[in-house]
């Protein structure tokens, strides 16, 4: 990839990086440090960092510190334990910066699948100052927490593009990377099997097993198998805490379906918000039919075409695109954070409306079923803040579930901007 710019543009964009990390920075990145006492309780005292009890960090200032539950790969935490012996507050400039550096990355490499932004600096710019925009509550709260989404997202983009480029071994090695940080990504062996390439997931498996073995190295070999039972114990989707998801910042399919439909309590806000009371196995099976149909409307963006390959960049893109916004709403447990996701669908809109609006001087020229849907995203999803409302207004929008309203109307928007609009000038609607 070529990742051209010029010298006082980077000077520009690394000191915001440093900037945004050290401004989030006071926010104490409280998941990261989880993952790094992970690494820490996994290495020095070899004790469970999968049970609460256990997560309980002796730091080297001789700071007791209790944390949550641990709920990654072991390789994760383990390869974060030299970074528990530097000062807490320099290890977690270091996490944010890399999140900046690796946001800034995926914008760029996001630009690789377009051809027209490719040659014109300026509509990227545009572009991705918008998707910047659109997305800021969610890259935002992943700085804030510490998260892994903004590592997720650009390993997950990067492998289909290496893919792309016939190189599966790199490509699975991306894949396996994502898959070892969060089980997610592995969905995408399913996409690149339909696309027919069978040697990136080949590679995805086998560097996911050296993975996931290659601690036993450094902690021994039962004491890994031991910490790959209780992380498997923790990711199994059949595990009883995900059958009933009643936390207040829950936003996936399961939760608003069991919010809307039954009369399930929320674990801190009192009211009413149902519009049915079916019981809770009814609600279950509508939650997995509605699964299943977002899962087949991937072949809406796929045309139906399996063991073939994309006939664009700009369409393996869209078809990207759809299967992360899915992955929130579909996956168990889904937090604001986890719809960082979204980040590749928002540029593509962003590419459309900013090519729409250039090439016809204003607003005019992006259709009303598009540009409505996109506002009340941007309106349920990000105006809706603490900072902008207050924390009375912003609790009962965690209560109504209002963020899923507003990804909802984006994939409404989404599936309408069909990647021929953006490699023909002036491409309508049908």
């Amino acid at each position: 990839m070529k990742f051209e710019s010029t010298l006082k543009t980077k000077l520009w964009i690394y000191t915001a990086m440093i900037v945004v990390s050290l401004i989030f920075a006071t926010q104490q990145a409280a998941d990261y440090r989880i993952y790094v006492a992970a690494g820490r309780v996994m290495v020095e005292e070899k004790a469970n960092p999968f049970l609460a009890e256990d997560m309980v960090e002796t730091e080297p200032d001789g700071i007791v510190t209790p944390h949550a539950q641990y709920r990654y790969a072991p390789i994760f935490g383990i390869v974060l334990y030299p970074f528990s012996l530097l000062p807490k507050q320099v290890y977690i400039f270091l996490w944010l910066f890399f999140n900046a550096f690796l946001l800034y990355k995926s914008i760029l490499l996001f630009r690789e699948f377009f051809s027209e932004l490719r040659v014109d600096g300026k509509l990227f710019g545009v572009t991705a100052i918008t998707t910047l925009i659109l997305s800021i509550r969610f890259w935002g709260q992943n700085f804030q927490l510490g998260q892994t989404t903004i590592i997720l997202v650009f390993l997950s983009v990067y492998a289909v593009y290496l893919s792309r480029q016939n190189k599966p071994a790199l490509a699975g090695l991306m894949l396996s990377l994502a898959f070892v940080t969060k089980i997610m990504p592995i969905v995408l062996i399913g996409y690149f099997i339909y696309r027919k390439d069978l040697k990136t997931p080949l590679y995805t498996l086998l560097f996911s097993a050296i993975l996931i073995f290659i601690p036993a190295l450094f902690v021994g070999f039962d004491y890994n198998n031991f910490l790959i039972q209780e992380w498997y114990g923790i990711i199994n989707p059949v595990n009883k805490e995900y059958t009933l998801e009643t936390k207040t910042g829950i936003y996936n399919l399961s939760a608003f379906i069991y919010a809307y439909f039954t009369e399930i309590p929320d674990d801190k806000i009192s009211g009413n918000r149902n519009i049915f009371s079916l019981s809770y196995d009814i609600a279950g099976i509508i939650t997995n039919v509605l699964r299943g149909a977002l899962i087949l409307f991937t072949l809406y963006f796929m045309k139906l075409k399996p063991f073939s390959k994309a006939k664009s960049y700009e369409q393996s893109f869209w078809e990207l695109g759809y299967i992360c916004m899915a992955f929130p709403l579909v996956f168990p447990a889904q937090n604001k954070y986890s719809f960082y996701y979204i980040l590749p669908a928002l540029f593509f809109i962003s590419a459309y409306l900013v090519k729409q609006y250039k090439e016809n001087k204003g607003l005019k020229g992006i259709p009303l079923k598009i540009l409505i849907p996109v506002i009340i995203y941007f309106i349920a999803t990000t105006l809706t803040s603490s900072n902008i409302i207050g924390k009375y207004l912003y609790d009962q929008t965690q209560f109504y579930k209002v963020i899923t309203f507003g990804i909802i109307a984006l994939l409404i928007a989404y599936a309408q901007v069909k990647p021929s609009m953006l490699t023909h000038s002036k491409k309508a609607i049908d």
